[in-house]
């Protein structure tokens, strides 16, 4: 009710008060209404990505960390080596002997978790604090002058792989230092059993006694099967063989982080001709074969043998053949002790086969365009060729395929001397933290409780099917134990006129609710993602569908809503995620999958990421 017209010293008090009263809830409730509607649309939250500061000649530097953010699969492996050398400190106190020097890899996740986060305004942060780390493990300082991208790439990557292989092995001695430990306490056992007469061991309780197993070992297991392990190592197996004699000898195996393929001095190229270069067969001439060097001086030493007249001479020669008789049939490569063979020189020369294959795929596969071009005569200068590429990528033999999926790419612009890097970086939000605060929900989350009564069915709330997490309807364990299970294909064609009755009568579905009530009014809401629980099978006809729940039309509406989901998901994976960042420093532009592809004359380091369903 207003107050009266005449009196307008009270009108103004009125009016004043409204205003401050609406400027306080604009001030108090402003801010969270725009958050809010800023986190309810991706768009908004994807507008930009995290830079990194260049205060001198640091774009190599800020491409190679932007590059390594973009891989989710590094980013777990360093979550998961930090955590393991925290538990191998615990597990063994102070009796195991600890590396003194500064943890890489830890350094490496904090500042790929920074680069990581979704901001909302625009933001840069420094790669001061993990250079010092750097430092600090070389006990030298990096050059501030322009240096090369794959260069320091190979720095950072191979001292991941060093920590790694020293993070096994102090797990190895960890474990070792536990059974001993535990073999101590059970002699001591058996000693104190001894002699108290009266002492009993106790008894294993059947279905009481719960056998744990080695979790340290399974890992073994893993990383031999090559299913862990540090996720950009992988492995070269180079042979060769000599084609006059057909002798094949052990093969070498070397470690790679990056395999560099260099570029061929012509107009355009593929990267599957790069590849091929180096995992190919290769024709050398005038080689010397240890197993035709054997065969060599055995014939020598033979025809020495045909001329001796002397009986210790005959002697001598007759056990010198026979030394090399038997290592041309065990072992060529080792040379019998005590015996002096003929000058290399003279020694016949062959053409052997050298064949290079990668006998181990690393998770994440690196491949460096060498674009340099040596002169004897002139300087050293860059190789302009084009270099087409794929977005997904096969690799492997025709019987183990392996496929992959272009996730960074590194670009370098100039001459061979100087120019400028950038990262193309594919635009996947990951589990990160935010730069600032997240709002609070509008409602509390209903809470779940640890598990459902018997004899319940559980239906689980289904998320948005654009969402990878997709929730779909399941029966509780107890009713899956219970005597429900998928209808046999027998009684498909006899439910089918009684489901569609029903589906008449009603003349709509009503949408399951996300809690279930039991018969004793308890509820229990469970919600489980398409990893955690098995999917059955989705029958082809709507009659034959397994009951689920007492009402056809509830589960029928999940497993159409599963259905569609999967078909998102399969679409998704079909056409991919065209959009980039593109990234120079602190300067973060958008770009798409072609303008990616078509940087064919500036690519400089690609980074594959295997599929993970391979």
């Amino acid at each position: 009710m207003m107050p009266p017209s005449g009196d307008k010293q009270l009108t103004l008090a009125y009016a004043a008060g409204a205003s401050l009263a609406a400027v306080t809830l604009v001030y108090v409730f402003g801010p969270t209404w725009l958050i809010d509607s800023s986190s309810n649309s991706p768009s908004q939250r994807r507008k930009g990505v995290v830079g990194l500061v260049n205060t001198a000649n640091d774009c190599f530097i800020n491409s190679i960390l932007q590059a390594l953010a973009g891989l989710g699969e590094l980013r777990a492996y360093l979550v998961q080596q930090t955590i393991n050398a925290k538990a191998n400190r615990e597990l063994v106190g102070g009796s195991l002997k600890v590396d003194r020097k500064p943890f890489l890899t830890g350094a490496l996740k904090d500042i790929l978790d920074g680069l990581n986060e979704r901001p909302i305004h625009r933001k840069t942060i420094s790669a001061r604090p993990f250079l010092n780390v750097l430092e600090r493990v070389f006990q030298q300082q990096i050059s501030r002058s322009q240096q090369d991208a794959h260069e320091f790439l190979q720095v950072v990557v191979e001292t991941l792989a060093e920590e790694y292989h020293q993070q096994k092995k102090r797990t190895q001695e960890a474990m070792r230092l536990r059974m001993e430990n535990e073999k101590v306490l059970q002699s001591a056992d058996e000693k104190i059993g001894d002699k108290d007469e009266g002492y009993e061991k106790p008894q294993e309780a059947d279905g009481l006694v719960i056998k744990v197993e080695d979790p340290d070992k399974k890992e073994e297991d893993k990383r031999e099967s090559g299913d862990g392990g540090m996720p950009m190592e992988g492995k070269l197996e180079s042979e060769i063989e000599c084609l006059k004699c057909r002798f094949k000898p052990k093969p070498s195996v070397s470690t790679f982080v990056a395999l560099t393929l260099p570029v061929p001095q012509k107009t355009s190229t593929t990267l599957s001709d790069c590849i091929d270069g180096v995992l190919s067969t290769e024709y050398i001439d005038d080689f010397t074969c240890a197993r035709c060097r054997l065969q060599h001086a055995f014939e020598t030493y033979s025809r020495k043998l045909e001329t001796a007249s002397s009986d210790p001479v005959k002697k001598e020669l007759t056990s010198i053949i026979s030394k090399l008789q038997q290592a041309i049939e065990t072992d060529p490569e080792k040379i019998p002790e005590g015996i002096e063979l003929p000058s290399p020189r003279l020694a016949p020369k062959s053409r052997i086969a050298r064949r290079t294959r990668m006998s181990y795929y690393p998770t994440i596969i690196t491949f460096h365009l060498s674009r340099s071009i040596y002169d004897a005569y002139s300087s050293s200068r860059k190789n302009s060729a084009r270099v087409s590429f794929p977005e997904e990528l096969k690799m492997g033999g025709l019987l183990d395929r392996k496929g992959y999926k272009l996730l960074c790419m590194i670009t370098h612009k100039g001459s061979h001397d100087s120019g400028h890097y950038e990262c193309f970086r594919r635009q996947i939000v990951h589990r990160a933290p935010y730069s600032t605060p997240t709002p609070a929900p509008s409602s509390p989350p209903t809470p779940i409780p640890s598990s459902p009564k018997t004899g319940s069915t559980v239906k689980l709330v289904l998320a948005d099917a654009r969402e990878s997490a997709s929730e779909i309807l399941v029966p509780s364990s107890e009713t899956q134990t219970s005597g429900v299970h998928p209808p046999s294909p027998d009684s498909c064609s006899s439910d089918s006129a009684s489901s569609d009755s029903s589906s008449a009568s009603d003349g709509k579905f009503t949408p399951p609710s996300s809690i279930s009530t039991h018969p004793n009014g308890d509820s229990s809401p469970t919600r489980l993602t398409n990893s955690e629980v098995a999917e059955p099978p989705i029958p082809t006809s709507s009659s034959c569908l397994p009951p689920l729940a007492s009402a056809s039309g509830p589960a029928l509406l999940a497993l159409s809503i599963k259905t569609s989901t999967t078909a998102t998901k399969r679409l998704k994976r079909k056409h991919g995620n065209d959009k980039w960042w593109r990234i120079s420093d602190e300067k973060v532009k958008e770009a798409r999958t072609s303008d990616v592809l078509g940087m064919q004359k500036e690519v400089y380091l690609l980074f594959y990421q295997r599929n993970r369903e391979e």
